[in-house]
């Protein structure tokens, strides 16, 4: 009987468990997104197209929200899992903006880089607008 209280209390508590390992990964991911932004942005400032080579492997590497697919969802608040597809849209437009910059950077376009770097900007900001309901 016993036994059977201890394997019904731990399969009651796993779903909760498995949710704070996922929010503990993804936060270490969001930090690092962090750190990656701040990257490519000192490179942009210095002239360094190597250094916002670096940031933008490192912010892609990060950028689980767009690896996550349909597993985004059981990441968000209950009441935020509706808008799982708006937050994994963002997620992508990170990345594909990243591969934009890079590019621009390539062909010397600053300016144009300059614009890509606020556009993966802006869709961190719009998911973090929706998470957390700034306003």
């Amino acid at each position: 009987m016993f036994k059977k209280i201890v394997l019904i209390s731990a399969a009651a508590l796993l779903p909760s468990i498995l949710f704070a390992e996922d929010k503990a990964a993804l936060m270490k991911d969001m930090k690092a997104q962090e750190e990656a932004m701040a990257s490519i942005q000192k490179g942009l400032l210095y002239g360094s197209k190597e250094g916002v080579a670096e940031g933008i492997k490192a912010l892609k590497a990060a950028n689980k929200v767009a690896a996550l697919k349909d597993g985004l969802v059981n990441y968000l608040p209950a009441e935020k899992k509706a808008l799982h597809k708006t937050a994994l849209k963002e997620g992508e437009l990170v990345n594909k903006n990243a591969d934009e910059m890079l590019k621009k950077l390539e062909k010397g376009n600053y300016s144009e880089a300059f614009a890509s770097y606020g556009k993966i900007l802006n869709s961190c900001n719009t998911c973090h607008l929706i998470i957390r309901n700034w306003k």
